[in-house]
């Protein structure tokens, strides 16, 4: 931007590098707030990820309403060993949706709020104050890296990354009845397969702790199940990503990290979305007031730990980790229980 003949830095309150879920939450809840937002997104197209796409329905408590969904479920099925069991409740509770639907929506929000996003925008480096890309700076008071697993800003932080899935998926052009959820010891060790139907097409895939089963080749293991299963995966486009589990931390002074960038995903069911959107959120509300206690991060840690100790715990017996699942499905059939499950995991 030039002045009176010189350059004048691009300067504002607050620069977003990734406009997925958490960068467009936390640019919404930032623009709304009458602060200056710049939000940064390498790929051109806003919305596009690789994700089976499932949401828990307390989705809703970020304002996303379910009728954006492709499908809604009042039950999955679940498949261990040659058993086979019908998680249901008397309400919704996991919803899926095209990611790309829902990255206009949010998009749309955080347009309409007075948030400036940028496609093709990729950030080559993060200094003090500001970020440099395509020869020029653009200088901020506060910094959100919303920047997914392989995140650029948790690189300027000095923040390794140990704890990932990995996973692997096919996208088939036909749809199917049913969320299917397998677990198995001997294929997916303490992972599991999925079969996730949107509206027109279907996730089928599998993931696992990348520690735990590095003798393992993702595609070939996907598509011997996928055939042993009867899978059809004829007409399949491919699709492969790693998960970052590996939370150190949110908060560096001016630097947020949200999302998977600050390794907010489930260790245990890959879920991330919603913890996306609730730290993309938490981290706007701190800016906006730094005494905010961010009861959201809180919760989205608490989860976290009790999903990891049990993923530990089922990584230390393997050996009966098939009984341990059948266990826990044949407790299903009571309400009861499931419903704790449904509060447990998601």
């Amino acid at each position: 931007m030039k002045y009176g003949g010189e350059e004048v830095p691009e300067q504002y309150d607050v620069v977003i590098i990734g406009a997925g879920p958490a960068g467009l939450t936390a640019g919404e809840e930032l623009a709304r707030s009458g602060r200056s937002v710049l939000i940064l997104e390498k790929n051109e197209e806003i919305g596009p990820k690789i994700c089976a796409g499932g949401l828990p329905t307390k989705i809703t408590e970020l304002g996303i309403p379910l009728d954006i969904a492709d499908r809604q479920f009042t039950s999955i099925k679940a498949h261990t060993g040659n058993k086979s069991y019908v998680i249901s409740l008397p309400w919704v509770f996991l919803s899926t949706i095209d990611r790309q639907k829902l990255g206009r929506f949010l998009l749309n929000r955080a347009v309409s709020c007075g948030a400036e996003v940028r496609t093709g925008a990729y950030v080559k480096r993060i200094q003090p104050g500001h970020v440099s890309l395509d020869g020029r700076d653009i200088h901020f008071r506060h910094l959100i890296g919303a920047d997914s697993s392989a995140s650029i800003t948790r690189k300027h932080l000095g923040l390794k990354i140990e704890d990932m899935g990995v996973t692997f998926q096919y996208r088939v052009p036909w749809e199917t009845d049913d969320i299917e959820l397998y677990v198995d010891a001997h294929t997916f060790g303490s992972g599991l397969g999925w079969v996730v139907p949107h509206a027109g097409y279907t996730i089928i895939g599998l993931g696992w702790d990348a520690k735990e089963r590095k003798e393992r080749n993702l595609k070939q293991t996907c598509r011997r199940w996928c055939r042993e299963r009867g899978l059809d995966i004829a007409g399949a486009s491919e699709e492969h990503w790693f998960i970052n589990y590996d939370y150190r931390g949110w908060h560096f002074d001016n630097v947020f990290l949200v999302g998977d960038a600050a390794g907010f995903a489930s260790g245990l069911t890959g879920e991330g979305i919603y913890y996306a959107m609730l730290s993309g959120r938490e981290a706007a509300r701190k800016i906006i007031d730094p005494a905010y206690p961010c009861p959201g991060i809180e919760e989205i840690l608490k989860k976290k730990r009790a999903h990891e100790r049990l993923l530990r715990l089922m990584q230390l017996n393997r050996t009966c980790l098939n009984l341990y699942f059948r266990t826990l499905l044949n407790l299903t059939r009571s309400q009861w229980w499931t419903r704790r499950f449904n509060n447990f995991f998601f």
